[in-house]
Protein backbone atom coordinates (compact mmCIF):
# COMPACT_ATOMS: atom_id res chain seq x y z
CA UNK A 1 0.00 0.00 0.00
CA UNK A 2 1.26 3.35 -1.05
CA UNK A 3 2.01 5.88 2.10
CA UNK A 4 1.97 9.49 1.60
CA UNK A 5 5.28 11.71 1.96
CA UNK A 6 3.43 13.72 4.59
CA UNK A 7 2.48 10.43 6.49
CA UNK A 8 6.09 8.87 5.68
CA UNK A 9 7.65 11.88 7.74
CA UNK A 10 4.88 11.31 10.54
CA UNK A 11 5.98 7.82 11.03
CA UNK A 12 9.38 8.74 11.15
CA UNK A 13 9.23 11.28 13.51
CA UNK A 14 7.14 9.11 16.33
CA UNK A 15 9.35 7.01 15.56
CA UNK A 16 12.41 9.48 16.43
CA UNK A 17 10.41 10.51 19.58
CA UNK A 18 9.89 6.70 20.85
CA UNK A 19 14.02 6.10 20.34
CA UNK A 20 14.87 9.20 22.28
CA UNK A 21 12.51 8.50 25.37
CA UNK A 22 13.47 4.76 24.83
CA UNK A 23 17.32 5.57 25.47
CA UNK A 24 16.59 8.13 28.30
CA UNK A 25 15.24 5.05 29.89
CA UNK A 26 17.29 2.48 29.33
CA UNK A 27 20.21 4.60 30.04
CA UNK A 28 18.48 5.16 33.49
CA UNK A 29 17.54 1.56 34.36
CA UNK A 30 19.83 -0.54 32.37
CA UNK A 31 17.87 -2.85 29.15
CA UNK A 32 16.63 -5.18 31.17
CA UNK A 33 14.58 -3.08 33.61
CA UNK A 34 13.54 -0.98 30.40
CA UNK A 35 9.63 -2.05 30.44
CA UNK A 36 7.89 -1.15 26.69
CA UNK A 37 4.64 0.64 29.10
CA UNK A 38 6.69 2.77 30.32
CA UNK A 39 8.07 4.04 26.73
CA UNK A 40 4.87 3.79 25.47
CA UNK A 41 3.76 5.99 28.90
CA UNK A 42 6.85 8.48 28.11
CA UNK A 43 5.25 9.18 24.56
CA UNK A 44 1.65 9.57 25.51
CA UNK A 45 0.91 6.04 23.57
CA UNK A 46 -0.67 3.14 24.59
CA UNK A 47 1.13 -0.03 24.66
CA UNK A 48 -0.89 -1.56 21.14
CA UNK A 49 0.17 1.63 19.92
CA UNK A 50 3.65 1.58 20.44
CA UNK A 51 3.88 -1.87 19.30
CA UNK A 52 2.64 -0.96 15.66
CA UNK A 53 6.02 1.04 15.61
CA UNK A 54 8.33 -1.58 17.01
CA UNK A 55 8.12 -5.19 17.41
CA UNK A 56 9.69 -5.43 20.58
CA UNK A 57 12.54 -3.97 23.22
CA UNK A 58 15.27 -5.40 20.81
CA UNK A 59 14.18 -3.92 17.61
CA UNK A 60 14.25 -0.71 19.70
CA UNK A 61 18.11 -1.41 21.32
CA UNK A 62 19.33 -2.69 17.86
CA UNK A 63 17.92 0.80 15.84
CA UNK A 64 19.41 2.81 18.65
CA UNK A 65 22.78 0.89 18.46
CA UNK A 66 22.79 1.24 14.57
CA UNK A 67 22.04 4.68 15.00
CA UNK A 68 25.62 5.16 17.11
CA UNK A 69 27.67 2.92 14.82
CA UNK A 70 26.57 5.36 12.50
CA UNK A 71 27.63 8.31 14.22
CA UNK A 72 30.67 7.14 15.09
CA UNK A 73 31.42 5.89 11.35
CA UNK A 74 30.58 9.57 10.81
CA UNK A 75 33.56 10.80 12.50
CA UNK A 76 36.32 8.89 11.78
CA UNK A 77 35.63 8.08 8.19
CA UNK A 78 37.55 10.71 6.13
CA UNK A 79 40.49 10.64 8.78
CA UNK A 80 42.96 8.51 6.12
CA UNK A 81 42.26 11.41 3.76
CA UNK A 82 42.69 14.33 5.91
CA UNK A 83 46.05 16.24 5.97
CA UNK A 84 47.18 16.48 9.84
CA UNK A 85 49.30 14.82 11.77
CA UNK A 86 49.17 10.89 12.79
CA UNK A 87 48.96 12.57 16.25
CA UNK A 88 45.51 14.61 15.84
CA UNK A 89 44.25 11.11 13.68
CA UNK A 90 44.59 9.33 16.59
CA UNK A 91 43.06 11.10 19.29
CA UNK A 92 40.46 11.94 17.02
CA UNK A 93 40.35 7.75 16.90
CA UNK A 94 40.70 7.28 20.82
CA UNK A 95 37.75 10.23 21.39
CA UNK A 96 35.23 8.58 18.52
CA UNK A 97 35.93 5.39 20.02
CA UNK A 98 35.11 6.51 24.08
CA UNK A 99 32.06 8.71 22.82
CA UNK A 100 30.91 5.32 20.98
CA UNK A 101 31.28 3.10 24.01
CA UNK A 102 30.03 5.74 26.60
CA UNK A 103 26.94 5.90 24.31
CA UNK A 104 26.89 2.27 23.38
CA UNK A 105 27.39 0.36 26.97
CA UNK A 106 23.84 0.11 27.46
CA UNK A 107 22.63 -1.28 24.31
CA UNK A 108 24.76 -4.43 23.55
CA UNK A 109 23.37 -6.40 25.49
CA UNK A 110 25.04 -9.99 25.81
CA UNK A 111 22.59 -12.50 27.01
CA UNK A 112 24.21 -15.69 30.13
CA UNK A 113 25.20 -17.60 27.18
CA UNK A 114 27.50 -14.83 25.89
CA UNK A 115 25.47 -14.11 22.72
CA UNK A 116 24.25 -10.56 21.47
CA UNK A 117 21.42 -10.32 22.90
CA UNK A 118 19.81 -8.72 18.94
CA UNK A 119 20.63 -9.06 15.91
CA UNK A 120 23.21 -6.75 15.65
CA UNK A 121 25.78 -8.66 14.70
CA UNK A 122 25.93 -7.85 10.71
CA UNK A 123 25.88 -4.03 10.97
CA UNK A 124 28.95 -4.83 14.31
CA UNK A 125 30.82 -6.50 11.60
CA UNK A 126 30.77 -3.57 8.72
CA UNK A 127 31.17 -1.16 11.58
CA UNK A 128 34.54 -3.55 12.63
CA UNK A 129 35.85 -3.71 9.17
CA UNK A 130 35.69 0.08 8.43
CA UNK A 131 37.66 0.64 11.90
CA UNK A 132 40.28 -1.84 11.34
CA UNK A 133 40.56 -0.13 7.73
CA UNK A 134 41.15 3.60 8.62
CA UNK A 135 43.11 2.88 11.86
CA UNK A 136 45.56 0.59 9.86
CA UNK A 137 45.91 3.85 7.01
CA UNK A 138 46.65 5.61 10.09
CA UNK A 139 49.24 3.62 11.63
CA UNK A 140 50.51 3.19 8.23
CA UNK A 141 51.16 7.04 7.75
CA UNK A 142 52.61 7.16 11.22
CA UNK A 143 55.23 4.54 10.58
CA UNK A 144 56.51 6.42 6.87
CA UNK A 145 56.58 9.59 9.07
CA UNK A 146 59.04 7.94 12.38
CA UNK A 147 56.08 8.66 15.24
CA UNK A 148 55.66 5.06 15.51
CA UNK A 149 57.81 1.83 15.76
CA UNK A 150 59.85 1.43 12.46
CA UNK A 151 59.30 -2.91 12.91
CA UNK A 152 55.47 -2.31 13.92
CA UNK A 153 53.24 -5.16 12.57
CA UNK A 154 50.15 -2.63 11.71
CA UNK A 155 47.61 -5.23 10.59
CA UNK A 156 48.53 -7.00 14.17
CA UNK A 157 48.64 -3.90 16.01
CA UNK A 158 45.29 -3.21 15.08
CA UNK A 159 43.76 -6.27 14.94
CA UNK A 160 44.80 -5.92 19.04
CA UNK A 161 43.51 -2.88 19.41
CA UNK A 162 40.01 -3.62 18.03
CA UNK A 163 40.34 -6.83 20.03
CA UNK A 164 40.80 -4.99 23.23
CA UNK A 165 37.90 -2.73 22.80
CA UNK A 166 35.95 -5.26 21.70
CA UNK A 167 36.23 -7.03 25.21
CA UNK A 168 35.73 -4.36 26.56
CA UNK A 169 32.40 -4.02 25.43
CA UNK A 170 31.64 -7.43 26.14
CA UNK A 171 32.91 -7.63 29.79
CA UNK A 172 30.64 -4.03 30.65
CA UNK A 173 27.16 -5.43 29.20
CA UNK A 174 28.18 -8.99 30.51
CA UNK A 175 28.60 -7.27 33.65
CA UNK A 176 25.46 -4.86 34.22
CA UNK A 177 22.91 -7.29 32.03
CA UNK A 178 23.52 -10.45 33.79
CA UNK A 179 25.30 -9.15 37.44
CA UNK A 180 28.72 -11.22 37.20
CA UNK A 181 31.05 -11.32 39.92
CA UNK A 182 33.77 -11.45 37.49
CA UNK A 183 34.71 -8.46 38.26
CA UNK A 184 34.11 -5.84 40.80
CA UNK A 185 35.86 -2.97 39.83
CA UNK A 186 35.16 -2.68 36.06
CA UNK A 187 34.73 1.34 35.14
CA UNK A 188 34.24 1.80 31.54
CA UNK A 189 36.54 4.85 31.10
CA UNK A 190 39.08 3.64 33.00
CA UNK A 191 39.67 0.75 31.40
CA UNK A 192 39.61 2.35 27.98
CA UNK A 193 42.17 4.76 28.61
CA UNK A 194 44.23 2.23 29.97
CA UNK A 195 43.62 -0.23 26.95
CA UNK A 196 44.68 3.22 24.65
CA UNK A 197 47.61 3.97 27.29
CA UNK A 198 49.18 0.46 26.80
CA UNK A 199 48.67 0.27 23.25
CA UNK A 200 50.11 3.33 21.84
CA UNK A 201 53.11 3.06 24.62
CA UNK A 202 53.79 -0.03 22.50
CA UNK A 203 53.36 1.33 19.08
CA UNK A 204 55.15 4.84 19.74
CA UNK A 205 58.51 5.22 18.49
CA UNK A 206 60.68 5.63 21.69
CA UNK A 207 62.72 8.64 20.10
CA UNK A 208 59.34 10.58 19.67
CA UNK A 209 57.15 12.15 22.61
CA UNK A 210 53.54 11.55 21.12
CA UNK A 211 51.75 12.77 24.22
CA UNK A 212 47.64 11.56 24.21
CA UNK A 213 47.09 13.05 27.36
CA UNK A 214 45.21 9.56 28.64
CA UNK A 215 44.91 9.08 31.87
CA UNK A 216 46.92 7.26 33.92
CA UNK A 217 45.63 3.81 35.64
CA UNK A 218 45.92 3.83 39.04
Amino acid sequence: MHISLIKKKGIQLKKKIILNEAKKLINEVGYENARMEVIAERVGFSKASLYSYFKDKEEIALTISKEHLKQFCNKIQNLPTKNIPVKDKLLIMRNSNMEFLKKNKNFIVIKPDFCLKHNIHNDFIKFKRKNIFILQTVLDQGKKEGILNRNLNVVSATNLLESMFTGIIFISSMIKNIQTDLTNDFELEHMVNYAMDFFYAGITNKNNDINLNIKKGS
